[in-house]
């Protein structure tokens, strides 16, 4: 299969998933759990969801979870308003601020999804960053 074609493919098996989420009554769901769900790489993801976020369709949170309980610490918009240092009430552990703690969040806001699907006025760069940076940089 071409490029173009993986890349079309991937867009629809996503926009599947969150219809699917949101026929289940989940406006609200993690990024790592679209990605695994829909079989699709995360560079795949980013490249659907970051116009999305530009286009305010989609809301994105950063979820702070312990690494030793994952209890969720607090949900921020943007990385900068995570405390440097952490403490977790549940464990005690402490922890510096690492985007390796961070859980993406999506919540579907706009009408993208529940109305006719035009792909083309959502095209994806063609630049990467590794795992989430670009969608945690996004809520800088």
């Amino acid at each position: 299969m071409c490029l173009r074609n993986q890349k079309k493919s991937s867009r629809s098996i996503l926009v599947r998933k969150v219809e699917e989420f949101l026929s289940q009554g989940r406006n609200k769901f993690y990024l790592r759990e679209i990605v695994e769900e829909a079989h699709v790489s995360l560079i795949d993801a980013e490249n659907f969801f970051l116009p999305l976020l530009k286009e305010h369709e989609v809301k994105g949170f950063l979820e702070v979870r312990c690494p030793t309980c994952e209890a969720e610490l607090g949900t921020y918009k943007r990385y900068p308003e995570i405390p440097e240092e952490l403490f977790c009430e549940f464990c005690e552990t402490e922890f510096p601020r690492s985007s390796e703690y961070v859980e993406i969040v999506l919540e579907v806001v706009g009408k993208f999804f529940r109305a006719t699907k035009d792909f083309s006025t959502f095209n994806s760069k063609k630049t990467h960053k590794n795992g989430n940076e670009q969608i945690i940089e996004r809520c800088y």
